[in-house]
């Protein structure tokens, strides 16, 4: 097919690309007498093209299985070609059925089509465009617009090429964190309001109940048989370890809320300084608290410190009678840290391994072993702020080993 014609403009080269135009003839005395050497030229591209054609077919096979949309356009957006991926995405059964109607009109928002539009303009390419387009029965779907711009070379007339990627998927995903991430702050937010309920309604009870027992003993010394002052001592006993299980409930609730800022923390420098807060354990348990190299972390440190500390103080409650000996450790993993806490006490059932986290699940007695029962769920808490992962790994009369991580984040990604 050739084409004879006076002037040639960019709907006229479109046309001409959908009907498989071969050659181009110029109305004109010098255009007539080209006519031979076109039509020569028209034969040679038409044997070409039917070579070519066979050893195309893959990939216009391939191009056609395609689960991604894939267009070609004119430079004012007219689609000239496109897979059936294309057609299924904008709600059409064939790929003819999306011929020549307009690409920009497929946005669902004006404002994303001339952003289109203006991209192309000025840099050739598109990428990776998140936008809504419109289907056919006027219903719209998420997707992924990557656009560039190709020239002809023999001819320089250019055009466009695309791919349309649905990412329904995605989206309904990302709403669906969206709406989990807003019941996160709203569970933390009425976590905090419950922290500081107990925070003022309970504690100054309690700080009353505390100097009223206090008082009450003090005065009645030597007036009370030995039975009722027992009764009394009990009961200031009671009143402390309240006000200890509320300091320990606000502890935890408070530690994302009042969590601070992450810098790099060096953890060695952390534990000495934890090994010196807890003189008076270690001292008591005889302990022998060693160490390897530990690394610098990105972390928030006031919390760092309550975490070893938490675990040192568990390692020594626990050692057992004998001389405590706790041992740490690091392990560098792909992207992250892995820090072992070693002890040579009671040890635990591994069954109970997962209960010692939750919040005053004990496994012993107040009798036998005090304390609130609320430390090792603050080390679970801390551990995941910082979003990483705690477990412990024991025997009973084997001692047991705490394993916490930490991600490698900037400057803490190296001893």
């Amino acid at each position: 097919m050739i084409l004879f014609t006076t002037a040639v403009d960019e709907d006229l080269w479109s046309e001409s690309l959908r009907l498989g135009v071969d050659g181009y003839v110029n109305k004109s005395s010098e255009g007539f007498v080209r006519l031979p050497s076109a039509v020569r030229s028209a034969f040679f591209r038409t044997r070409r093209r039917a070579a070519a054609s066979q050893r195309d077919a893959p990939y216009r096979r391939l191009v056609d299985a395609l689960p991604v949309g894939v267009f070609s356009a004119t430079m004012s957006g007219e689609i000239l070609e496109a897979n059936p991926a294309f057609a299924s995405l904008v709600g059409l059964f064939d790929p003819e059925e999306v011929a020549w109607s307009s690409f920009p009109s497929l946005f669902a928002e004006p404002e994303a089509a001339a952003r289109w539009r203006a991209q192309l303009e000025t840099a050739r390419f598109v990428g990776s465009l998140d936008c809504r387009l419109k289907r056919s029965d006027g219903g719209q779907f998420w997707a992924r617009v990557s656009s560039w711009v190709v020239e002809d070379a023999p001819s320089g007339v250019r055009h466009i090429q695309g791919l349309v990627e649905g990412t329904e998927a995605f989206h309904a995903a990302r709403e669906q964190l969206a709406e989990r991430v807003a019941a996160l702050e709203r569970s933390n937010a009425e976590l905090e309001q419950f922290a500081s309920v107990v925070s003022h309604d309970l504690q100054q009870p309690l700080s009353v109940v505390s100097s009223y027992l206090e008082m009450l003993g003090d005065s009645s010394r030597g007036k009370l048989s030995a039975e009722e002052e027992s009764y009394l001592d009990r009961a200031a006993a009671g009143a402390v370890k309240v006000q200890d299980m509320v300091d320990a409930v606000l502890s935890y609730a408070r530690v994302d809320s009042r969590g601070g800022e992450f810098t790099s923390v060096d953890l060695a420098v952390v534990l000495e300084e934890v090994k010196a807060s807890l003189w008076k354990e270690i001292t008591c348990a005889r302990a022998e608290i060693t160490s390897d190299p530990l690394p610098a972390v990105e972390a928030d440190e006031s919390q760092m410190k309550q975490l070893l500390a938490n675990l040192l103080s568990n390692a020594l409650k626990f050692a057992g009678g004998a001389p405590a000996r706790v041992q740490l450790a690091a392990l560098e993993t792909d992207g992250e840290w892995r820090i072992s806490v070693r002890d040579e006490g009671i040890g635990l059932d591994p069954e109970a391994a997962e209960r010692v986290f939750v919040m005053f699940q004990r496994l012993h007695t107040e009798k036998e072993y005090p304390g609130t029962g609320i430390g090792l769920a603050i080390c679970k808490r801390i551990v995941e702020r910082h979003g990483g992962r705690i477990w412990v790994e024991s025997q009973p009369r084997r001692g047991a080993t705490f394993f916490f991580t930490l991600p490698k984040r900037g400057q803490g990604a190296g001893m």
